[in-house]
């Protein structure tokens, strides 16, 4: 009968424990995520995983869109800074790493950047304070020196969109004519009538949008009902 290795099986149920963890961090994400997580170093995966499930997804309930932006940054600050250990990068590489998002004039000149430059910091800053503090309420954590006193910039341009960029209505109908998919009219539709961003109006169902029409409709009702009320009081 042979016995197995202690060491060897400790480590399998690690592997499997840590594959585990890793999957429920990208549920719901493109396999791509899965991948980007294992490229880094076990160390610094394992900070992310944690991260996701322990605040993201347990503290703030965080929706796909916010873990991937998040995943996505960590990770890109991760293997800019080349360390094992993201934990031990200094101030001036994380300032290294954001200023390596910025773009020159004529590169963009609309300064596009300073929105993904923003966005980093963001989220750079919240990680290194979940790392540092995760023992402490969320809102209570303070700033580790690491990401202490990093620039915030502001977009020159009140918008990076120009009007010719928006489509007219002549735009509207000729789309709603010769597109052939319902889904899509129905989707173009309802993105010009509610202005909402796209994953809030895939998230709608059918019963949102009963629920709107009778909320018009019960509007129209009592604008009705107090117009004729007014002209009941006049005569």
């Amino acid at each position: 009968m042979t016995v197995a290795n202690p060491e060897i099986k400790n480590q399998t149920s690690l592997c499997v424990k840590f594959e585990t963890k890793l999957q429920s961090a990208v549920e719901g994400l493109n396999p791509y995520f899965h991948k980007i997580l294992l490229g880094l170093s076990k160390q610094n995966s394992t900070y992310i995983i944690d991260y996701v499930i322990n605040d993201l997804k347990r503290e703030n309930n965080a929706s796909i869109n916010y873990i991937r932006m998040n995943i996505y940054a960590i990770v890109d600050l991760a293997k800019y800074c080349k360390r094992e250990d993201i934990g031990k990068v200094a101030r001036g590489d994380v300032l290294s790493y954001l200023d390596s998002l910025k773009k020159a004039e004529t590169q963009d000149p609309m300064h596009k950047w300073i929105g993904t430059h923003s966005l980093h910091r963001i989220i750079i800053i919240k990680f290194f304070k979940w790392l540092y503090y995760s023992e402490i309420e969320p809102k209570k954590r303070p700033k580790p020196n690491v990401v202490e006193n990093i620039p915030k910039y502001k977009r020159k341009e009140t918008s990076i969109y120009k009007p010719s960029d928006l489509w007219s209505t002549e735009d509207d109908l000729l789309f709603l004519k010769y597109c052939p998919s319902k889904r899509d009219r129905c989707y173009h539709t309802i993105s010009r009538d509610l202005s909402c961003r796209p994953h809030e109006i895939l998230n709608l169902q059918i019963k949102d949008e009963c629920s709107r029409v009778q909320l018009m409709q019960n509007s129209m009702l009592n604008v009705w009902s107090m117009g004729k009320l007014a002209l009941d009081i006049s005569r």
